[in-house]
């Protein structure tokens, strides 16, 4: 082979490899946190609900996951009995893809979701892991705890241009309730201005 092709050959691997490089995602997500009010007025519905199954599967060209849920609560919206939730991301046969801060829901698993309507009858959850608030039950008394996903995460202040981590974290059930209605009567009532 030529010195020539062989020159070419680098080249030619060198911005396939820059290429290549270019189209990894990034590693992290900046958000921007959202109060509950703003979570109210963002979404279509606000349930409690219960998670019965969770499948993935291709839909036009990329991987989704649809969960069904059974309705306990609702706070806002009309919302059949069953919901059905499509996320992207899952795994189908060998093949996974992640998108970060898309929450994930495991039969069983009960949370207070803050949705959005699709054309389809389905759901999507608002700003995804800010708007999903998973309950725990404690197993020694048997009260229940609210902890956003998204309190895990560094999010962005735009008013101190910091990262902060912050959200709800192991907040009582009632506790939950009471902030959820006033940001509700908030949301109305910017609604109505």
């Amino acid at each position: 082979m030529s010195r020539k092709v062989v020159q070419i050959a680098q080249a030619g691997a060198m911005l396939l490899l820059a290429t290549a490089w270019a189209a990894v995602p990034s590693q992290s997500t900046t958000l921007e946190r959202m109060s509950l009010n703003q979570l109210a007025r963002a979404a279509d519905a606000i349930v409690r609900a219960r998670c019965v199954s969770s499948t993935a599967r291709w839909e036009n060209g990329a991987i989704w996951t649809f969960s069904e849920f059974e309705l306990v609560e609702r706070f806002q919206g009309d919302v059949p009995a069953r919901i059905r939730i499509g996320l992207p991301g899952g795994r189908v046969g060998g093949i996974s893809t992640y998108i970060e801060d898309v929450p994930r829901f495991q039969p069983g698993e009960e949370a207070v979701l803050f949705l959005e309507a699709r054309s389809d009858g389905s759901y999507g959850v608002t700003a995804w892991a800010e708007g999903t608030f998973r309950i725990r039950t404690d197993s020694a008394t048997g009260h229940e705890f609210v902890t956003q996903d998204s309190s895990g995460l560094a999010v962005f202040d735009p008013a101190t241009r910091q990262f902060r981590n912050e959200g709800i974290r192991n907040v009582p059930w009632g506790e939950f309730r009471t902030r959820l209605a006033t940001a509700l009567s908030g949301a109305r009532a910017g609604a109505s201005r």
